[in-house]
């Protein structure tokens, strides 16, 4: 548009007043979000992009700096910006550079969607039948809330309706006991192991003799994710209060995990018990009741030790008070009240997220259980959270999970987010059947399976990245190595099993760049390991790169090969005129991620590293710049963005290309359209 918002350009980047600031690090974030040389951001623009970090307006971190958006002028000086940013302490920083837990969000959400539409036609299974509360449920809810560690929050479908939470209250039992009792006091009562069994089993496990043991603790249950150990912990949880403050105590705890607040006006809700479920378990719970009085008779189940009650038939000879030990009853009522205790798939995503945050809420920065108790119960939730299915869960999806026959799959991806997803029907062995291909698809996806570390899969995407460095990694050690001549790199990349033949975003692959630069043994290792010559964007094979730079024996390994090379055709207007600079920054990886996030249309990730200090002009192997990737892919918001933020216009490649002549190659006519009119 050739109006009064066109930028100016000059050869030089423009040097707005505040970015002399002493405060270099909020200047950059204050640039990444002005738009062109305009010395302000807009108010809501601000806004839009801390929410597109999946940070919530109502996230009380941000309280302050929401209250202060609100009542600011729609234009936002510097020393305002400041200001207004500083009231969130780093999170808002950090946000607006790219650095919460998951940085690429928005790619994040996108896939989180496609997933969630891919399993949503998936209607098998049964819903829990043995009590009507969870008979009479709709089996078509589906639901799928994710919370990362700093407190970024996706949420799909039935996401905020509650549900019985069921079995996924075992592992909180267990840490509240840990919390309250220790380690060692809780595992005198239960074992660590898992079963092989149905997960209402009614066997114990046998302990071993050398575990010196005291008499009468020979038999526990096998671990607190079976309903034997849960009623076992549940047991342990203050049983000197009365239901109804144990109840409460739990509540509390729950609130706390998924971000309530004792004091002040809180925006989370503590979770709901449903008296009805909890009456109906009461009344059909004859396999826990029975799992209960065998642990009273394993004398495990903490207990008053009470003497025989006196008689109170003592005038007849037939009737006599049946006694039933009140311990058997508080164990029950209690575990029967927390099974009955009603949560969200966004309350439940919250509380695996505490866990993954090693006991501390992310949106309160309250620890509410300690380092140890989370490390105490992630192997046992990793081991048995899945009954009887536990091993071949880990093994294929290998996360730490909870299920429930209520509906819910929750899963803990450590120090990095917490998973629920909800949905009715279940199969076989009690799991959702859309929670756990859910599940199955996320760790398909997303590199998240706790050892994936131990592999080198270029395929699945790292959340713990952005998008954008993500394919950065995939290609450019590579290249870099290549380019270089560094066959030690090349030789670990190999050991590691990394695919060498990847290009980038011009599919300009390491046999690419070693010939250009005339690195012969590199070229002759890379075929050798079978990598194969392919063209890049302009059809060039890397043979043309050798020609170009008449490195012969380079020319004479590739015409050994039994391939029909094209010849690349570069499209240059004027190789004599206007010639601007690229520039260069120390960090070649930041680089190649802002061409991909260019190339890619990905405005937020070119503001990050613009906010993180990288030049919106800087160049890589080829001299290829942001604007020439935009300018080629007809990425017409990321060309406004780069030229808006000083990218200058005649800057060249290692084949004299403007970004203005691969739009023209390309005939991206948008882009063409509105360079044109800053070039005239």
């Amino acid at each position: 548009m050739a109006d009064e918002k066109t930028p100016k350009h000059s050869d030089e980047m423009p040097q707005l007043k505040w970015l002399k600031s002493k405060h270099k690090r909020e200047a950059n974030l204050f640039f990444s979000l002005c738009r062109g040389e305009q010395e302000y951001v807009l108010k809501e623009e601000f806004k839009e992009a801390l929410i597109q970090t999946g940070l919530q307006t109502n996230d009380d971190r941000l309280g302050k700096l929401f209250e202060e958006l609100d009542v600011h002028e729609d234009n936002i000086n510097f020393d305002d910006f400041i200001s207004i940013l500083r009231t969130s302490g780093l999170l808002g920083e950090k946000a607006l550079r790219g650095e919460l837990a998951v940085p690429d969000f928005i790619d994040f959400s996108k896939n989180m969607d496609l997933i969630f539409d891919e399993v949503e036609s998936f209607i098998n299974g049964d819903l829990a039948s043995y009590i009507p509360p969870l008979a009479e449920v709709n089996p078509d809810q589906f639901g799928v809330a994710i919370v990362t560690i700093d407190g970024q929050i996706y949420q799909r479908g039935d996401s905020c309706v509650d549900f019985s939470i069921q079995s996924i209250c075992k592992p909180f039992n267990y840490c509240f006991a840990m919390e309250k009792l220790g380690l060692q006091a809780v595992h005198h009562h239960v074992g660590q192991e898992p079963s092989g069994r149905q997960f209402n089993d009614l066997t114990l496990m046998q302990r071993n003799s050398e575990d010196n043991l005291e008499e009468g603790n020979s038999e526990v249950p096998f671990n607190p994710m079976v309903n034997s150990g849960a009623i076992m912990t549940a047991g342990l949880i203050l049983p000197e209060l009365s239901n109804s403050q144990r109840l409460c105590f739990v509540k509390e705890q729950f609130g706390r995990l998924i971000g309530w607040q004792e004091k002040g006006n809180s925006t989370i809700d503590l979770p709901r018990f449903n008296k009805v479920m909890a009456r109906q378990e009461n009344f059909k719970g004859y396999n826990n009741i029975a799992s209960a009085f065998l642990l009273m008779a394993t004398g495990n189940l903490p207990h008053s030790k009470l003497q025989l009650p006196d008689d109170n038939y003592q005038d007849s000879l037939d009737e006599f008070d049946f006694y039933v030990e009140p311990a058997v009853t508080r164990a029950l009522k209690l575990y029967f009240s927390i099974c009955s205790i009603e949560m969200t798939a966004t309350d439940i995503a919250m509380a695996a997220a505490t866990l993954a945050n090693s006991g501390v809420c992310p949106i309160t920065q309250d620890r509410v259980l300690s380092q140890e108790t989370v490390r105490n119960c992630m192997p046992v939730l990793q081991m048995c959270g899945m009954y009887n299915s536990s091993g071949h869960f880990f093994q294929e999806i290998g996360l730490p999970a909870k299920s429930g026959v209520g509906g819910g799959v929750m899963l803990v991806v450590p120090q990095l987010m917490g998973i629920c997803i909800f949905s009715p029907r279940l199969d076989l062995h009690g799991n959702s059947v859309r929670g756990i291909e859910m599940a199955r698809r996320i760790t398909s996806k997303y590199l998240v399976h706790l050892f994936d570390g131990t592999m080198t899969d270029t395929s699945r995407i790292d959340p713990k990245v952005p998008i954008a460095r993500w394919r950065a990694n995939s290609c450019s050690e590579a290249i870099w190595a290549a380019s270089n001549g560094s066959m030690r790199t090349l030789e670990r990349l190999v050991s590691q099993q990394r695919d060498l033949q990847a290009g980038d975003y011009d599919r300009r692959t390491p046999l690419h760049l070693a010939s250009a630069e005339g690195h012969l043994e590199v070229v002759e290792f890379l075929l050798d390991h079978g990598v194969q010559p392919i063209a890049d964007r302009w059809g060039g094979f890397p043979i043309a790169d050798a020609q170009n730079n008449n490195h012969h024996k380079i020319i004479e390994v590739f015409n050994r090969l039994p391939i029909v090379y094209t010849q690349p055709v570069h499209f240059v207007e004027n190789i004599h005129g206007k010639t601007d600079q690229m520039t260069t920054f120390d960090d070649e990886l930041m680089v190649i991620e802002l061409l991909f996030a260019a190339a890619e249309n990905n405005v937020n990730g070119i503001r990050q590293l613009v906010a993180k200090g990288v030049p919106v002009h800087a160049g890589d192997y080829d001299s290829r710049t942001a604007l020439h990737l935009a300018a080629a892919e007809g990425s017409l918001a990321a060309v406004h963005y780069l030229v808006g933020h000083g990218h200058p216009l005649y800057v060249r490649d290692r084949w004299g290309a403007t970004p203005y002549d691969e739009a023209k190659r390309e005939n991206r006519s948008a882009v063409l359209q509105y360079l044109n009119k800053l070039m005239d």
